[in-house]
């Protein structure tokens, strides 16, 4: 009889153990061939697989309906993307994902919900990611999400309160989704519905590195932020994530902040100096969405230093084009 209960113990005991070790990662199923658009983002996903990974957790990845989901734009331009693409466990894992319907909250220590336009379209109303959440949640599990992916915090209720009721978030903001989200037929805000269940929203400038943690359950705002959403998401979890150096993509989001924060000509010299650094592209179309949704003069002059910013190493007749009107658009405010 003792021997049945120690077994039954130590069988607990490495379930448990087992649990602690493993994270799933959540996509959305709502894309398609016709429109990848309306996929997860997979810059999002390959962040947050490796950040995990490389901390020595076990990673799964589940949808709606299983199987491959459609992504949206594979781009090798990022070393995390390139990496993912080359590994064979993990296209696997992307290409086998495990139907929500499907998932115990019992096997994980944490479920992180990567963004993506689709991610606003098929996984708020899922009823199984929601009961997922909600139970990972009560077991004292971690929930992070990431830029679109807080939509499938929207829905959760636990103990017939919201799960956004009174905390502190963040997501893809209304002031992003003016500048990028061009999809057609979104029916309402992220940020919006997310106040509306009683979310404290806190939301930083377009793009800026993001990230917020209320207890056990960590948002990061927009793509670039993934990383260190994964990254306070495993604090969460108490354990220290491993130092690595910063992704090129965040190291050029900083040098954007700089630009803006403190001044034009210190960020100048840090590209020169070291230019494989940033993405001088990145910097260019960040400043060219800023100038067309610009409001005010104010808004006008960042824009023009982002894009004034990439002129050395990067050139495009519309960025070019872009500047001449920011400039045009400045001088005429002076006369």
């Amino acid at each position: 009889m003792i021997k049945n209960i120690l077994a039954i113990v130590g069988l607990c005991f490495c379930l448990s153990a087992t649990a602690a070790e493993r994270v799933l990662l959540v996509v959305s199923s709502a894309g398609t061939a016709d429109d990848p658009e309306s996929g997860y983002e997979f810059d999002e996903l390959t962040q947050a697989w490796w950040t995990f990974v490389d901390n020595g957790y076990t990673v799964e990845i589940a949808s709606p309906a299983g199987g491959e989901p459609q992504s949206e734009e594979r781009n090798p331009m990022w070393v995390h993307n390139t990496r993912f693409l080359e590994d064979e466990a993990a296209m696997h894992a992307a290409a086998n994902t495990t139907p929500l319907a499907e998932v115990s909250a019992e096997d994980y220590a944490a479920v992180f919900v990567i963004g993506g336009s689709g991610a606003s379209i098929d996984l708020p109303e899922n009823t199984a990611l929601q009961a997922l959440i909600a139970d990972v949640y009560q077991r004292g599990g971690v929930i992070g999400a990431v830029c679109h992916g807080p939509a499938a915090l929207v829905n959760v209720s636990i103990d017939g309160r919201h799960l956004l009721a009174g905390r502190h978030v963040t997501a893809f903001t209304n002031e992003e989704e003016a500048m990028f989200g061009d999809k057609e037929g979104e029916s309402w805000s992220l940020e919006d519905r997310m106040v509306a269940e009683g979310g404290q929203f806190d939301g930083a400038r377009p793009l800026e590195l993001h990230v917020i943690t209320d207890g056990r359950l960590v948002t990061g705002q927009n793509p670039f932020s993934t990383a260190l959403t994964a990254e306070a998401t495993i604090q969460a979890m108490g354990r220290t994530p491993k130092t690595r150096a910063p992704y090129r993509n965040e190291m050029t989001v900083e040098l954007a902040m700089l630009a803006l924060d403190e001044d034009l000509e210190t960020a100048a010299t840090k590209l020169e100096a070291n230019p494989e650094h940033y993405e001088a592209m990145f910097l260019a179309l960040l400043g060219y969405y800023q100038f067309k949704a610009a409001g005010d003069e104010d808004a006008v002059r960042d824009a023009l230093s982002l894009m004034t910013l990439s002129q050395p190493h990067f050139r495009h007749e519309m960025v070019d084009q872009a500047i001449a009107s920011a400039q045009q658009r400045l001088t005429a405010a002076e006369d």
